[in-house]
């Protein structure tokens, strides 16, 4: 009995020790946050401190974004970033190595530091298949929506307010396309919307391109996408809008399950009809989304309804938070198409 006691109590330290590497080794941007703060514990012994520091806090923040998102099976950020300080002014990023590495001179304000890290990790990192074949307002929009998102989900709120200052309200006036359709995706994200339909269709479409020229067709069809969201990001409850768009290569539809009341009296029926409508009129993807546990349910039995279709294959099931709740994205692709 003894030596089971001493062979157990001898062990936990080594326990401990192997499951904090394996942990480490999952989950590296944790490490670069211990990093960071040992490194900013010592700053004052010299601006090598306080840079490692810096590079290592921006690093964390958005590589672990990054990975959160990837986790969920999104495509739409396949990279993480890199920091590297130079003397001169003028910022450089390019992808090496599965990071996107930023050259850029050191700022002595850190929220400064963080949104120059943040903005050219988006402008290389966010859809980089094919992001020559999305409308420069439209690629502007979503590389603002997702800015703001980190921004506003790690609490850099001095950085977003620098953000706003000096960037988006020069760039992005009221009435230009970029606010418009900033302010629609940033809509979407209270549903879900932006991170598990938006992004993922515009990647999808980036990947179709990539063996084409960039043409006006292209932009054209791209912005018609982000026109049809526009309309949907500003639809009133209970209000019916057309939640489809049939392009050349964009062509999905989005149900929304977000009336408990009419699933309650209704069932699964109107869900089901509509679905089977897009799949003959020939809609490639289609998106149920639901927020709130009751709607989530609903949303589950649609899919459940689809397990053995013939028609319809389930692409993936995501989970994320929208604001103090959770929501559902189910993608569908249509196997006739």
């Amino acid at each position: 009995m003894t030596d089971w006691i001493t062979i157990i109590y001898t062990s936990i330290p080594w326990a401990v020790v192997v499951g904090l590497l394996i942990y480490f080794i999952k989950n590296p941007e944790k490490v670069e946050k211990w990093y960071s703060l040992i490194a900013g514990a010592f700053s004052f012994l010299g601006l090598r401190f306080e840079k490692s520091s810096v590079a290592r806090d921006i690093q964390s923040d958005i590589n672990s974004f990054s990975k959160d998102y990837n986790d969920k099976g999104i495509s739409s950020l396949p990279y993480g970033i890199k920091i590297r300080w130079i003397s001169e002014t003028t910022r450089e990023s390019f992808i090496a190595n599965g990071k996107v590495v930023v050259k850029m001179k050191h700022h002595k304000n850190r929220a400064r530091n963080f949104l120059y890290g943040a903005i050219d990790w988006a402008n290389k990192g966010v859809i980089p298949e094919g992001r020559e074949f999305l409308h420069k307002k439209v690629l502007k929009a979503l590389d603002f929506t997702l800015v703001y998102k980190l921004l506003t989900e790690k609490k850099r709120y001095g950085s977003r307010q620098l953000f706003l200052d000096e960037i988006y309200n020069k760039e992005a006036p009221n009435g230009s396309l970029v606010n418009t359709y900033s302010t629609a995706f940033n809509k979407l994200d209270e549903s879900g919307i932006f991170m598990g339909v938006v992004l993922p269709e515009y990647t999808s479409f980036g990947k179709k391109m990539e063996k084409s020229i960039p043409s006006k067709k292209h932009f054209a069809e791209t912005i018609g996408f982000a026109n049809m969201l526009e309309k949907l990001s500003r639809k009133p409850s209970g209000v019916d809008i057309s939640p489809e768009y049939k392009g050349d290569n964009i062509r999905c539809s989005v149900c929304l399950v977000a009336r408990p009341e009419k699933f309650a009296l209704l069932g699964l029926e109107p869900y089901l009809s509509y679905i089977n409508k897009c799949v003959k009129e020939g809609v490639e993807s289609i998106y149920v989304c639901a927020i709130g546990d009751k709607n989530m349910s609903n949303a589950r039995s649609i899919r459940n309804a689809y397990e053995k279709s013939e028609n319809l294959s389930l692409v993936s099931e995501r989970i994320q938070p929208v604001g103090k709740n959770k929501g559902i994205v189910l993608h569908f692709r249509n196997l006739n198409v």
